[in-house]
Order: C-alpha cells, then structure tokens, then sequence
C-alpha cells in the first residue's frame, strides 16, 4: 500500500483495492475491516519507526493507535465500501477517513433531503434544484462526494450535523472514478495556525 500524505504533512494514509472477498456481505466487512486494521497499525509503524502499535477503539467507539507502554494514542480512521478500503493516522489530533461506491442504483432521495435539506433560506427551493440536479447526475457524484465529508467530520469530531462544513480541513479524495471519498482532520489547536 502505499503512504499518501495529507494536509501539510500532518496526517499520513493509504488505500487498497481487495479481491477474493467472501460473497456474503457481512463475511466481507468483516474481512476488509480485519485487514485494514493491520494495514493501518503497517502503515503507522512505517511512517513513525514505531514498533508494536495496535488498534484500539475507545468506550464510544473511536479508533486509535495505541503506542507501546504508556505513549498514549494516534488519531486513526477506518473506511472501506465494497472491495476497496482507506486508513489513515496522524500524530497529533484527530482525523477522519471516508469512502463510498457510487451506485448509480441506490434510491437517494431521503438521504438526500436529510443531507442538504431544511437548512437553508429557502429549503423548498434548493431542494427542488438539488434533485433536479441529481436526476441529472446518474453517478449522483455530488451527494456521494459529500456523504461523504459529512461522515468524515463524524468520524473526526463526533459531530454529527450535515450542515457543518470543515473547508479548510477537509481533503477530497479523487483516487477511484467509480468512488467518493474525503478526510477530515483536527489538529492540535497549537499546530493550526
């Protein structure tokens, strides 16, 4: 896998495309999710030098790298959707990692609606152009793409309002064309500038 970094620096991830996934889709989850930890706690040793790195979730669930003895943890995120998955890390704060399969089939309505809806001035409006707009999109690249940072900023900060938008921490990943992805990163208030 290779090692792609991200915002200045500050924060280290690859991806992996799988194959020979077991057919079932909870088996398949299962397996990208095993392998990404390890590819994750690879990735993290490489970068860091750091040896017997392991992968933790806290009592709500969070991921990190837990450091050998007492070296507390590194910010960790997983993703994976269907045969592909992400995994990132950074030293300092927290960080976020999502991706989706952009299927043209899936009926996105609602979600849609919940995403970019009832938030704005006028929300009858904008949501008759938005699905305007996405009848016109078969790959729906739009709401994918930002599935996509909203899931991140959860992952990253536990905020879970699809109206918050992180611009100038947030990397869009363009790695796949059948893919959408974006990373969400929050440093420690001393590194951000």
């Amino acid at each position: 896998m290779q090692i792609l970094s991200a915002f200045e620096g500050r924060v280290f991830w690859g991806w992996k495309r799988l194959e020979n996934l077991p057919e079932n889709r909870l088996e398949r989850r299962k397996a990208t999710s095993d392998i990404a930890r390890i590819a994750l706690c690879d990735l993290a040793g490489k970068v860091t030098g750091e040896g017997n790195l392991t992968y933790h979730r806290d009592d709500a669930g969070k991921p990190a790298l837990r450091r050998a003895g007492d070296g507390g943890f590194y910010g960790a995120s997983i993703s994976h959707s269907r045969d592909i998955f992400a995994v990132a890390f950074c030293p300092d704060g927290s960080i976020g990692i999502d991706i989706e399969y952009r299927d043209p089939t899936r009926k996105i309505a609602r979600l849609e609606k919940w995403l970019f809806g009832g938030r704005r001035e006028n929300p009858n409006l904008d949501d008759a152009a938005r699905m305007d707009a996405l009848a016109k999109d078969p790959g729906q690249s739009d709401f994918y793409q930002q599935w996509c940072v909203y899931e991140a900023i959860f992952k990253c900060t536990g905020i879970n309002d699809p109206a918050l938008r992180l611009p100038s921490d947030t990397v869009y990943l363009d790695e796949w064309p059948d893919y959408a992805g974006a990373m969400v990163w929050q440093g420690d208030a001393a590194l951000v500038e």
